[in-house]
């Protein structure tokens, strides 16, 4: 068998990144999987990555021995090596651990439960969640790390599950910025912007991994299909795109789990009548997004009579009536403000909502929890059970009190 040359490698590694399977990128190239996968191993051992031979290092690479080829004063060739980050690679298992770890309170069903209506598919709007981000009560008016983001995102979330009837399906709109930060220097992979960090990465991957589990399973005690949108963020777009290939790697079997096409900035959603398209609106303002989604989906566009699009990146609630084709609205989110948004004026409210969407006849109603709600429920739940309850801010324990 002939040694693939660098090019074979480059290629094969281009590949990975470009198709959603091996199988399909090794169909791409006309190869065997077993030969793909050989040269994907290959290309690790000599460090090319996708991407980094048109210059920089690829997301999870370091680079390595460069060698420079001079001539006459310049430089001719330029050879770079780059090898895997084992730091983010040991985060990302450790990811997946937590992910498929035991959850003995928010096990699947085994069996779905009935539906009673077909027609109406719930959306839980979940705004910028930012695990991730630590803020200090001293400086923003309130704490915030990861214990109490997955604290309150779990009992919001399920608050409205609870509340809600069985429907044949269920939609989990994560609108972008799940986490607060991509890498292990607690920064934004596009801008580098230095960020209020609660510890390490791996350690946010873990309660991320985690409470993503933990939301899936609870929506499928109350629909038989749950449909997931997990939008790119600017804060969070590198752990987006491999959080949705791990729900489908985990949940794909069951055949309950929809993952919907991340891989675009630009989500659509069709429920007959009704049509949804879903971004976070860092890259494209509002001002455009009817024009992308009556040109991007122009055949859903005409055949419906109802559509929404949903957005986050502002963090405020904000419906736009500037364009008549579609109805254009941001939601909150249920996280703190960090030192900047604070000291930059910033006060958006704190909610999670769910909107109950007809295939027939688009939004038939709405339910808004804000964060005083979800935290007096915790507080309520904690003397019940005798444990100690959880910091609150200032303001609403003197309220309480």
């Amino acid at each position: 068998m002939a040694i693939p040359s660098e090019d074979d490698l480059r290629a094969a590694a281009e590949a990975a990144a470009s198709y959603p399977t091996k199988q399909a990128a090794a169909d791409a190239l006309k190869l065997p999987v077993t030969t793909f996968k050989d040269r994907l191993k290959a290309a690790a051992r000599k460090g090319i990555a996708p991407g980094h031979w048109n210059g920089g290092v690829a997301p999870g690479y370091l680079m390595g021995k460069v060698t420079v080829h001079r001539k006459d004063g310049g430089v001719i060739e330029t050879w770079e090596r780059q090898h895997p980050d084992q730091d983010f690679y040991e985060a990302i298992q450790s990811g997946i651990a937590a992910f498929v770890a035991d959850q003995p309170p928010m096990a699947i069903p085994s069996v779905a439960p009935k539906s009673r209506d077909k027609d109406v598919i719930p959306f839980i709007q979940i705004g910028d969640a930012h695990f991730g981000m630590l803020a200090h009560e001293a400086e923003t008016g309130a704490n915030f790390d990861l214990k109490i983001a997955e604290r309150e995102m779990l009992a919001g979330f399920s608050t409205l599950i609870d509340e809600s009837e069985p429907t044949e399906r269920l939609f989990i709109n994560d609108v972008g910025d799940f986490t607060h930060y991509e890498n292990m220097k607690g920064e934004t992979e596009a801008s580098g912007h230095k960020l209020d960090y609660d510890g390490r990465f791996p350690k946010m991957i873990d309660v991320y991994a985690r409470t993503m589990r933990a939301l899936v399973d609870k929506a499928l005690s109350k629909a038989q299909v749950v449909d997931i949108a997990i939008n790119q963020g600017n804060h969070s777009r590198t752990n987006d795109i491999w959080m949705a290939t791990l729900l489908r790697e985990v949940y794909g079997h069951t055949g309950r789990v929809n993952v919907l096409n991340n891989r675009t900035p630009f989500i659509a959603y069709r429920m007959g009548n009704t049509f949804v398209m879903t971004h976070h609106s860092d890259k494209c303002k509002p001002a455009r997004l009817a024009h992308v989604m009556a040109t991007d989906f122009r055949q859903d566009w005409g055949e419906t009579r109802y559509r929404y699009i949903d957005i986050g990146h502002i963090h405020h609630n904000m419906v736009s009536k500037e364009h008549p084709g579609a109805q254009i609205e941001s939601w909150n989110q249920l996280a703190n403000k960090d030192q900047w948004a604070s000291d930059n004026g910033y006060r958006a409210r704190q909610s999670i909502s769910v909107v109950e969407r007809s295939r027939t006849y688009g939004e038939r109603r709405r339910r808004l929890l804000t964060i005083d709600e979800i935290r007096d429920g915790i507080e309520a739940a904690c003397r019940k059970r005798g444990d100690v309850i959880p910091y609150r801010p200032a303001e609403i324990r003197a309220f309480a009190a």
